[in-house]
């Protein structure tokens, strides 16, 4: 076992990493990282960045926090593994599975598992796992009872039948180390959902999952993290293959408020007298792209540079940043956000939400002063923590006389309201326009322009000469893409414009590793027949134009009945990916 330097990140988005960290795993060495600013609640560097991990894997264990919050994990590992019998141990060294085996007792000791069901749940197997959490006298009570007929197996997967993409058909990238396939182990397979098919598949074989005792064991496939409606597992009746589907999907919130691209299937392997640790399957959705689909199931449209989906309100419960929000969301005047705010709550919710802000006020004020007298700082210190607990109270205390909304989630209604209102900024140009020009924010104007723009260049809205901003489309006839993209537009004008004192959100595109995609700044519309449902291609909507391309991913420069010619991929001077048509081979003269 062995503490290094951070981060995770950089062998999980390389396929060489991945193996490297399952050949350790598989002769006795578990590495231990800090998670270091890739897994924080927050968006595009405001608070933090989400989970930014894009695989799930038990050949790693990751700290939550930075420097020394591994330490817990070593010292638990290390005591867990001096508690084994001698001759557990022993067997354990020989065969090489004693990480597998520290795994599977220190998730099951995890103390989020309360009960036997809960390690088949995302509560065990984290990407990312909490020291607070760690239960060393239990690992350690479970490691010297461990005798060697109650060893646990080792599941052991292996690929047999994949969808398969291909680039320039299925995904689009400038020709270098941007794999799909992030992992192929047997403790590990990570996939990115970076292509254009409708449902992804894989047929898995387990034939190879390793039991050190001898009996039958049982295989158990669930799902951790991701939304059920678009994963499909199914288990052959006789025989040790799975065969698991899914579908890309927007990102989660787990628990902890951490919003996370990354579907992740554990699969189990029970002897009757133990229970494996989990091998896990992991499909990691790129933050930057927002796939849609229609009644069929099938793609119809993609955006390859979405915006950051965060709304900007404080990280944490904790933030007495929160105590201005309340205010901000109670007071009545007649200025443009007031009167939005109406429109989505009564006076009963304001009133509430304004009597939660006046009873935090006292509380904020004495704060303030002790941090003014430079002899009060320990009081002051004192006064915070307890401002923190207040804060926390009131944002999850249900409004009074209300809904059964708790006061966060009061905020967050109106916020989403506003967001979701596509016409927004179509009805109200001249006031939006004109404060933002009086916005705290001194780049309030550039940014709302930037977005426009970007809308502008992805046909979704129109600038009439006269300066009006329309929508391509009629507003009742907007996609699902469409009112995404305006939702993007709407938050910016949300953090910038009308709530700028108090909503901190980066406006830039959603942050993604350049080491996983380029940057493209276009959309994809696709196209059926009618009749037979077959893919027929799609419209590029990039830089105020449209392109047509074949199903094949050919470029039909006179339109869908036109010739079509192969185009190839290159970064520009802006280093975002463009395209171009493939020059025809020159025709050789005969002889």
């Amino acid at each position: 076992m062995k503490s290094v330097l951070p981060l995770p990140r950089f062998y999980m988005m390389d396929p060489g990493g991945n193996r490297f960290l399952a050949q350790q795993y598989l002769t006795n060495n578990l590495f231990i990282y800090p998670e270091h600013q890739d897994h924080d609640i927050g968006a595009n560097g405001i608070g933090g960045y989400g989970d930014l991990l894009p695989v799930n894997t038990p050949a790693l264990l990751i700290s939550q926090g930075s420097s020394f919050s591994d330490q817990p994990f070593l010292q638990a590992l290390i005591s867990t593994t001096a508690a084994f019998p001698p001759d557990t141990q022993k067997l354990l060294l020989a065969k090489r599975i004693l990480c597998p085996t520290l795994q599977s007792i220190f998730r099951r000791s995890y103390k989020r598992v309360q009960t036997p069901e809960d390690y088949f749940t995302g509560k065990a197997h984290p990407v990312v796992f909490d020291g607070t959490q760690i239960d060393e006298e239990k690992m350690v009570r479970t490691a010297h009872e461990m005798t060697p007929e109650k060893i646990p197996p080792i599941v052991v997967m292996q690929i047999i039948e994949e969808t398969k993409i291909e680039a320039g058909k299925h995904y689009f990238e400038h020709a270098g180390p941007y794999p799909w396939q992030l992992a192929d182990t047997p403790a590990s397979i990570a996939r990115v959902l970076r292509g254009n098919e409708a449902v992804h598949g894989l047929l898995l074989s387990l034939e190879k999952t390793l039991n050190p005792v001898k009996g039958p064991i049982q295989m158990r496939a669930v799902l951790l993290q991701g939304d059920p409606r678009f994963v499909s597992i199914e288990s052959a009746p006789d025989k040790p293959i799975m065969r698991i589907r899914v579908r890309w999907q927007p990102p989660v919130v787990n628990s902890t408020g951490i919003r996370s691209h990354r579907i992740d299937i554990g699969l189990f392997a029970d002897n009757g007298a133990s229970i494996s640790a989990p091998a896990i399957l992991s499909f990691y959705m790129l933050p930057n792209e927002m796939h849609f689909f229609d009644e069929q199931g099938r793609v119809s449209e993609i955006h390859y540079q979405t915006h950051n989906p965060d709304y900007g309100l404080p990280a944490a419960d904790t933030d007495p940043r929160w105590i201005k929000v309340l205010l901000a969301f109670s007071l009545k005047d007649t200025h443009l956000r007031s009167r939005l705010v109406d429109q989505t709550l009564t006076p009963a919710e304001r009133n509430g939400l304004q009597k939660l802000y006046l009873g935090l006020k006292p509380q904020s004020d004495a704060l303030a002063t002790a941090e003014r007298d430079e002899q009060r700082k320990d009081e002051a210190a004192r006064l915070r923590q307890q401002l923190g607990e207040a804060v926390r109270t009131a944002l999850n205390a249900r409004v009074e006389n209300t809904t059964s909304l708790t006061a966060r989630q009061t905020i967050e209604k109106v916020l989403n309201s506003i967001a979701s209102f596509h016409s927004f900024y179509l009805g109200s140009q001249r006031e939006l326009n004109a404060l933002a020009t009086t916005s705290p924010k001194a780049t309030a104007v550039a940014d709302v322009r930037a977005e426009l723009h970007r809308l502008i260049m992805q046909g979704v809205l129109i600038e009439q000469a006269s300066g009006q901003i329309d929508t391509m489309s009629p507003p009742d006839q907007l996609s699902l893409g469409e009112r995404h993209m305006l939702r993007g537009l709407n938050l910016t004008l949300l953090s910038q414009v009308l709530f700028p004192d108090v909503l901190e959100r980066s406006p830039a595109p959603a942050y993604v590793s350049p080491r996983l995609t380029t940057p493209k700044q276009w959309r994809d519309v696709y196209r059926y027949d009618p009749d037979s449902g077959q893919r027929l291609g799609w419209i590029r909507y990039a830089k105020a134009r449209i392109a047509n391309f074949d199903a094949a991913g050919r470029l039909l420069p006179d339109g869908p009945k036109g010739k079509s010619i192969p185009v190839i991929y290159l970064k520009d001077e802006n280093a975002t990916l463009t395209w171009q048509p493939q020059a025809e081979p020159a025709p050789v003269s005969p002889k």
